[in-house]
This record gives structure tokens, C-alpha cells and sequence, in this order.
């Protein structure tokens, strides 16, 4: 009995490189769409993202254009899900356009392609209610306003939070035919694939070396998740026929006192910054993670999280 296929839009990306691995141990076919299927990037997901593959199962690569619907039809023939991975953390105009293209242009193409299954890679910037910061934030109740983001210039929270909105009404216009999923994660940390370190290695990197936060600790807060704890919840929302709509992808909120008395845990080289005791530090975000716990990943804690961050730091020489 041949596997089946799973096609992941921007597996060449860091989630969606962990995503396509993730399916690939599972024993999926996956099709894999890139911007370029024949350039740099076709290198390393062939030799490190394709040695995952737990049999005979295999990964093929796609060339495909997010503003082009039909590029995405030969990806998606014979395949049984989507999963979308694509986008732009970039804080500029043009990423509004890039995440509505992705929205609508790959949930027809699936839609024409005989999918019934999707999820997709957002944010919880979708999930931040103009009001402020609710007591305890859930996926269903709370909603940014695009509006507003984009009066704040807020581009990339815009994208997501019309990419949930698009996706998950197009699921309800469909009478039960089309299934969707939204995934939304803040700061994913992990190993990697890419040769090229993400952006958010070297800004943890230099707060390991002592360029960043040397004289006082940010008041404020961040939720983290590792890449290959959200590989699986991509990926257990595909195969869980009851799941749908939004779930968070997190382990929690820590202020960054907590954040960095853990990297001093975990990596005793590093000193922090003392603490202004005349400061009242803000509330870290609580989430209601009722429907992320139901996907049933269990979810790295923050030291090794941070094990693993600085491990791969460590790989790459950038501490």
C-alpha cells in the first residue's frame, strides 16, 4: 500500500522545513513547494530535510508562485492534505499583499485539487483584542483588529490575522467539504536545517556574548515554542479529523527576567543584567492552552528549549 502524500507550501522555510521532516518520519510522501525548486535551497532539503524520510517514503520538490493559483496544481495532485508554511515575517507593506495571496491562492488550489484537509502556519498576532490584554487569551474569543494593525504598521500581524479570518470562513462556506486548521506560535526556537542562521539566532546569540540587554532587562515578555514541537502540532491537526479552527502554539509567556535567569540555568558562561528593583514587572501573556493540549503534543519546557537554542548557536559558531 503506497504512503500517502501530504503537499507543504514553503517547505523550505524553518517551520516548514521541520514540518515536511516531521511528516517524512511519520512515513508521508511529501510535495514540497518552493519559490525555486532547482536553486541553492533544493540542496540542502534533498540531503538533510529528505534523510528524515522513516522508509521508502520520499520528498519532491515544486517550484511555485504564491500569486499564481495554478502553479500550485501540480504539487497538489494525489495529495491527500495541505499543510502552509509560507510567508513573511518582514514588516513592510508588500507582506499584507504576500500572506493574502498565500491565503487565498493555495486554499482554491487545494479546494480544485479534490483537499479536504488544511492547516496553516500564523500567529498569535492574530489573537491580540484592541481592548487589551485579556485575563486569559484563547484562540476562539480573541481577535486583533487588521484595521488598526495596519494604521500601527503592524504588516506582518495584518497578513496573519486576515489569513485566519479568510481561511477559517472559507471552511464554514463549505459545508463541512473543506477542514482548516491555523497554528499560532510567537518566537520558535530549535534546531535548524537552513545553512543560514534565522534572524532571531543572531539577536539571541548576541544576548548570550553581552551586546544586548548588558545594562537592565526588558520589562516585558515573550512565548516561546521549539520548531520541532510545532512541526507536531502541524501535523497532528492535519491527521485529527475533529480538530479545526485555531490553536495556539506555545509552551507559555515568560517575562524576560524568567528568560534570562534561564539562559544563566543552562549556560552558566552568561551573567545577566541585575534586576531594577524599583521596577514593577509587566503581567506575562496566559493562554488557555484547552485546545492546543488536545492536539496532544507535550511541549518542551523553557530550559530545553534553551539547551537546544544554545546547542545550535554552539553548532554554528555564533557563541
Amino acid at each position: 500500500m503506497s504512503a500517502e502524500t501530504i503537499c507543504v507550501v514553503g517547505c523550505s522555510g524553518f517551520i516548514g522545513s521541520h514540518v515536511t521532516a516531521e511528516l517524512l518520519k511519520r512515513g508521508y510522501n511529501v510535495h514540497g513547494t518552493l519559490r525555486d525548486a532547482q536553486g541553492e535551497k533544493a540542496d540542502w532539503l534533498m540531503s538533510g530535510v529528505a534523510a528524515e524520510a522513516s522508509g521508502d517514503n520520499t520528498l519532491t520538490l515544486f517550484s511555485a508562485d504564491a500569486f499564481d493559483k495554478d502553479s500550485f496544481g501540480p504539487a497538489m495532485k494525489g495529495c491527500s492534505g495541505v499543510i502552509v508554511c509560507a510567508g513573511s515575517p518582514a514588516v513592510q507593506p508588500e507582506t499584507v499583499e504576500l500572506m493574502a495571496a498565500i491565503a487565498e491562492n493555495v486554499t482554491q488550489a487545494a479546494i480544485d485539487a479534490g483537499i479536504s484537509r488544511a492547516v496553516y502556519t500564523s500567529s498569535t498576532g492574530s489573537t491580540n483584542p484592541p481592548e487589551g490584554e485579556p485575563e486569559l487569551k484563547n484562540e476562539v474569543d480573541h481577535w486583533s483588529d487588521d484595521t488598526l494593525q495596519l494604521e500601527q504598521g503592524k504588516y506582518a500581524a495584518v497578513g496573519k490575522t486576515r489569513l485566519d479570518r479568510y481561511v477559517l470562513d472559507k471552511m464554514d462556506a463549505s459545508n463541512g467539504a473543506f477542514r482548516a486548521c491555523t497554528i499560532n506560535p510567537t518566537i520558535i526556537v530549535g534546531p535548524s536545517y537552513k545553512p543560514e542562521p534565522e534572524g532571531s539566532f543572531e539577536r539571541f546569540a548576541a544576548i548570550i556574548r553581552g551586546e544586548r540587554f548588558t545594562d537592565k532587562i526588558p520589562n516585558g515578555s515573550l512565548s516561546y515554542i521549539d520548531a520541532r514541537d510545532l512541526a507536531a502540532l502541524h501535523v497532528n491537526a492535519l491527521e485529527n479529523d475533529q480538530a479545526s479552527g485555531r490553536y495556539f502554539g506555545v509552551k507559555q509567556s515568560w517575562h524576560w527576567r524568567d528568560i534570562l535567569a534561564a539562559l544563566e540555568r543552562v549556560h552558566p558562561d552568561y551573567k545577566a543584567p541585575a534586576w531594577d528593583p524599583d521596577e514593577t514587572p509587566v503581567r506575562a501573556t496566559q493562554f488557555d492552552l484547552t485546545r492546543q493540549n488536545s492536539l496532544g503534543v507535550n511541549v518542551r519546557g523553557l530550559d530545553e528549549m534553551l539547551e537546544g537554542y544554545i546547542a545550535e548557536l554552539k553548532h554554528r559558531e555564533m557563541i
